[in-house]
């Protein structure tokens, strides 16, 4: 048992996401959080962040004879990774309910505040009819890609005993599974992108004259980040100096300082790094216009008066 670089690594990154750890803690103790909020999923991230980081310190300490470690580290990961595209898309979502004219979101349409909690979920997920809404697209491709992830994951561990057992057998589906899955969170970061562009530009058109809303310059400047991330998901399952089960990245003191150093840096920091932006959030949006009923509810409610005649 060596305290290596990817021992260390992990016990900074430990050490980073426990502080917002506690600061998220403290905005819900003093009232500022409420738990019915965005800011639910992004402690959910940072708590899935907090475990991977515990088992990639396990893993530094250990060593590369227990691969259960390192399989638990990537499902956990992709664990953090999935809750922090989908936060980024509830935060934008949040800002549309707050800024937009309409106080509702085009990619997910609000419901009646008395509306149950089933019905708040089926209709999450709805696809097709008149309460069908976009972000449903998105829980599906990132409920898929997760699953795809998990279940690579757990191939792995039931195949193999040690990394170096696994790069001798080649196990190509749990390596397919994985790769799958994050380029489907690839691809839903990719339309993240659109539409905070589209937003901005919504925004121009509804205050024109009025600079663009911090709050959208945070998330724009959050997105390059999460693609990073992204994308380093993907060549970790393709490109050997990247993968964690290619041998060579491996020396006699554990993993090699190269390949700690492009993992940290293209992933983990990647997404510390986001999820820190878009904590930042609270303070570009503290002066936001309340969450006022969307005009689509005074529709609903003529047209089924006129209905009632």
């Amino acid at each position: 048992m060596a305290f290596n670089a990817d021992a260390s690594a992990a016990l900074v990154f430990l050490i980073l996401y426990f502080i917002l750890f506690v600061l998220l803690v403290l905005g819900y103790a003093i009232g500022r959080l409420h738990f019915r909020s965005r800011y639910t999923v992004i402690t959910l991230h940072v708590a899935f962040r907090l475990a991977s980081q515990a088992t990639g310190l396990a893993f530094g300490l250990i060593g590369y004879s227990n691969v259960g470690l390192l399989v638990a580290y990537f499902v956990l990961g992709a664990e953090g990774y999935f809750t922090l595209v989908l936060c980024a898309y509830r935060f934008l979502i949040s800002w549309h309910y707050h800024n937009l004219e309409s106080h509702d979101s085009w990619l997910e349409p609000r419901l009646p505040p008395n509306t149950p909690l089933r019905d708040r979920l089926r209709d999450s997920f709805t696809l097709i009819g008149k309460k069908s809404r976009p972000m449903a697209i998105m829980h599906y491709f990132l409920i898929a890609a997760n699953v795809m992830i998990i279940t690579g994951g757990s191939q792995l561990a039931g195949d193999v005993t040690d990394v170096a057992a696994y790069f001798a057998n080649v196990v190509s589906t749990p390596k397919v599974l994985r790769t799958v899955g994050q380029a489907i969170f690839l691809s839903c970061n990719a339309l993240l992108l659109f539409c905070v562009l589209y937003t901005i530009k919504q925004y121009r058109r509804e205050n024109p004259g009025r600079s663009v809303h911090p709050t959208l310059y945070i998330l724009l400047v959050a997105w390059p980040l999460l693609f990073v991330r992204g994308l380093y998901g993907i060549l970790s399952g393709v490109y050997p100096p990247f993968n964690y089960f290619y041998f060579d990245n491996y020396d006699s003191d554990g993993l090699k300082d190269s390949f700690v150093i492009s993992e940290y840096i293209l992933s983990t920091a990647m997404e510390w790094a986001s999820c820190s932006l878009l904590m930042l959030t609270y303070i570009t949006s503290r002066n936001d216009p309340p969450k006022l009923p969307p005009k689509s509810w005074a529709s609903a409610a003529e047209d089924k008066e006129i209905n009632s005649l």
